[in-house]
């Protein structure tokens, strides 16, 4: 891979920042509302490291090792049945052989979640959020993305089955302001109640760009999956352990990582 590969790919890289923390949350976080005056805060740690990554014929090729720490803390609160209010804070670290270190806060999105229809085993909700970056470094790739007030808007179904297992579908698109490209993100979760106190998670999500963007940015997708458990220490605690992986993309990373999150209902 030559230089100019490795910068698509840096690019590349730097929306995968850029993507909400839905895997940290239970299914009533996703497409059910809150009730009124009830809540919940998430705290989510992931760690990924990629040495490889997919170039722009869909190809493994090594990169320059890239390791990325991310702290989230999702805040939601019902003000209504109908309506939750959201705000997520989050800190990121990146590090890139033969690069600078970079440390800072990264995007807070501040929305909210609309329920317009549900059942006693359904719902269907729509999302809209104001992502707000932490940084405005344009000096280094790994930066690029980071730097523009980008738009999120959402449809989110869920259904729930006997036992305690759900399914998720949701499906929405996100303008990016700069040089990104705006893009489709499709994502879909299952939950298996393995016990009473035991919930197994499995994540896909999917991310395709709108064509290419300006400058050094070309078109990308990647797909991600995520699985873990989660378990209630309490009624109003749960402790969530995972592991992710990037299982095919192009200009995008090969990531390999760690996650855990902790929720606390009120």
């Amino acid at each position: 891979m030559n230089r100019t590969d490795a910068a698509r790919l840096m690019v590349a890289a730097a929306t995968l920042a850029g993507t909400p923390l839905v895997i940290a949350r239970p299914v009533a976080a996703q497409a059910f509302t809150q009730r009124e005056g009830e809540g919940r805060v998430i705290s989510s740690v992931i760690y990924s490291r990629s040495t490889r990554g997919f170039d722009d014929d869909a190809q493994v090729r090594d990169i320059p090792d890239y390791d990325k720490l991310e702290v989230y803390l999702l805040g939601e609160y019902g003000v209504t049945d109908d309506l939750t209010l959201l705000a997520t804070p989050s800190f990121r670290d990146v590090q890139v052989r033969g690069e600078d270190d970079s440390s800072g806060l990264g995007f807070t999105d501040l929305g909210a979640r609309y329920r317009v229809a549900s059942g006693e085993r359904f719902a269907v909700s729509v999302q809209n959020v104001v992502r707000i970056p932490g940084q405005t470094r344009r000096d280094r790739l790994a930066q690029v993305g980071q730097t523009d007030i980008e738009y999120d808007l959402r449809a989110q179904g869920g259904v729930s089955f006997d036992g305690g297992h759900f399914a998720i579908l949701e499906g929405g698109y996100r303008w990016r302001s700069g040089d990104p490209p705006d893009q489709v993100n499709v994502d879909a979760t299952v939950g298996l109640r393995a016990a009473p106190r035991l919930l197994l998670l499995a994540s896909s999500y999917n991310t395709i760009s709108d064509g290419s963007g300006q400058g050094v940015f070309r078109r990308y997708r990647y797909h991600n999956l995520y699985l873990s458990a989660a378990y209630d220490v309490s009624p109003w605690v749960t402790a969530q352990v995972g592991t992710l992986a990037t299982v095919a993309g192009r200009n995008a990373l090969r990531e390999r990582g760690l996650f855990g999150g902790l929720w606390f209902r009120f």
